[in-house]
């Protein structure tokens, strides 16, 4: 690094706000405020250790920085490794306009975050959501909190999501609550009601009977404040100030996910009396109460548990399948097998129960469309547990199967099993099904097929995953 390279004087304070102007052209709101949280504890630190000038940071000031980061709060190594890399961009902006010196930007020590450590598996358990779900039908019922509770359990969306939902946005008659981003742009100090992955967050999510009813009840729930927001629009979930923001369906959360509360016990011992948890301003300080995020941990679960295709569940949740392999899939390796045996059982011989198999006719009739060729979407039927693919249904949020886990695995000869000796003359064998002129197609086409036909669905999506996974500017990683 040159040390003798001219540098303007600069304050961090004066810094830090010219930079979030700068970055008011290209940052969320959501974006601008974890950028402005992470500068406010370097400007601390900066007070703190008399450092007026940005002139004077240096790798030694940056290492110092971080041990004070690290002993002055319980961040963990992921929110470490988030703190040091807004200051890393930060510096990058301050290299360009001649505030540090033009190395200073490569010696942030930022921590190497472990694989798995950046993997929360928090959530409730079964018992939990149906407790808190009786609770809310009892004490609650048709309440803003029934309906955010439920939106959440029932879709997997997260609560920016639930946020954003205006009253036109529901189709009761329909059954369908479409989410849509508007971040109102113009207003960069003013959130809006923006979605996390912007335009490409927005998607048209079927809901079921019970959930459509409840949020009618909401709707004419003589307690619901009929108001309009900041912008003029009609939120579904409503305050009597306007549209709630996610810090209060948090809030809302946390007070009823407290075991006190919807059971009346408390697992870990406390008196009631005297836990500081009971007072509602508190809380999070609950042990077992939880924000939304793990309940939208245990929908996405649930779902991919009951054998709904990622390929369908990523639009309607808004993840990208490799983030759901990591995040959402905690079934074990045997469970995954199980499912894939399913379509291996239908589609050939000596897989598992023969009367399961398709015959020649059924799979021509079943899986074949009326291009002569193959149907995806009745491809992923057949791990259906609802038995044949013609009883199988084929919409959103309930197609069962993972495309991902048939297609291309290449291990699935440790699951075939002895055939049995009884056989169908229209059954077509293992090396007829698929190959020879007779073959109706073989594992490779089914690959194949099934890789064409998703990957205009998914390669949008895993294009930004690795986008954001990727250095950016001067190697910073997002």
């Amino acid at each position: 690094m040159m040390y003798d390279e001219k540098l303007d004087p600069i304050g961090p304070r004066e810094a830090r706000d010219d930079y979030l102007k700068e970055r008011q052209e290209d940052a969320s709101f959501e974006t601008l405020r974890t950028i402005r949280k992470g500068l406010n504890l370097f400007v601390e630190w900066c007070v703190e250790k008399g450092i007026g000038n940005m002139n004077d940071v240096r790798g030694r000031q940056l290492n110092k920085f971080k041990n004070w980061c690290k002993d002055t709060s319980d961040n963990s190594t992921v929110s470490l490794n988030g703190i040091l890399s807004v200051l890393r961009r930060f510096l990058v902006y301050c290299v360009r306009i001649e505030a540090v010196a033009s190395g200073t930007p490569d010696k942030t020590p930022i921590p190497n975050v472990p694989d798995d450590e950046d993997v929360n598996y928090e959530k409730p358990t079964d018992e939990e959501v149906e407790a808190a779900r009786k609770y809310l039908e009892t004490y609650e019922s048709a309440s803003r909190r029934h309906v955010e509770y439920r939106i959440v359990e029932e879709i997997g969306c997260r609560v920016g999501a639930v946020r954003a939902i205006d009253v036109g946005d529901v189709n009761l008659e329909d059954r369908v609550i479409r989410f849509r981003h508007r971040p109102e742009k113009d207003h960069p100090e003013e959130k809006g009601t923006p979605l996390k992955n912007g335009t490409d967050g927005e998607r048209d999510v079927n809901i079921p009977t019970e959930l459509a009813e409840l949020i009618g009840e909401y709707l004419q729930n003589p307690g619901r404040h009929d108001v309009t927001d900041r912008y003029g629009r009609e939120p579904l979930l409503t305050t009597k100030y306007g549209r709630p923001d996610t810090d209060t369906i948090r809030r809302d959360l946390y007070k009823l996910t407290r075991p006190c509360v919807h059971s009346n016990s408390c697992p870990h011992d406390r008196d009631t009396d005297a836990c500081e948890a009971v007072d509602n301003e508190n809380a999070s300080k609950c042990p077992s109460s939880h924000s939304p995020h793990p309940l939208r941990r245990y929908s996405i679960e649930s779902q991919i548990d009951r054998g709904v295709a990622k390929e369908l569940l990523t639009d309607r949740v808004d993840v990208s399948v490799p983030v759901l392999n990591k995040h959402y899939d905690t079934r074990s390796k045997d469970r995954k097998r199980k499912h894939r045996l399913k379509v291996y059982e239908k589609l050939f011989d000596g897989y598992g129960d023969q009367s399961e198999t398709l015959n020649a006719n059924q799979i021509a009739e079943v899986l074949i469309d009326e291009d002569g060729m193959i149907d995806p979407q009745a491809l992923l039927r057949l791990q259906s547990d609802e038995g044949t693919p013609e009883t199988a249904s084929g919409s959103d949020g309930e197609v069962t199967s993972e495309i991902t886990e048939i297609v291309g695995s290449g291990d699935e000869t440790t699951e075939t099993q002895e055939p049995t000796e009884e056989s169908d003359d229209d059954q077509l064998s293992l090396s007829e099904f698929g190959g020879g002129p007779t073959a109706v197609f073989g594992p490779g086409t089914v690959a194949a097929a099934g890789a064409a036909a998703l990957g205009s669905q998914t390669a949008g999506r895993l294009h930004r995953e690795l986008e954001a996974m990727s250095p950016g500017e001067n190697g910073i990683t997002t």
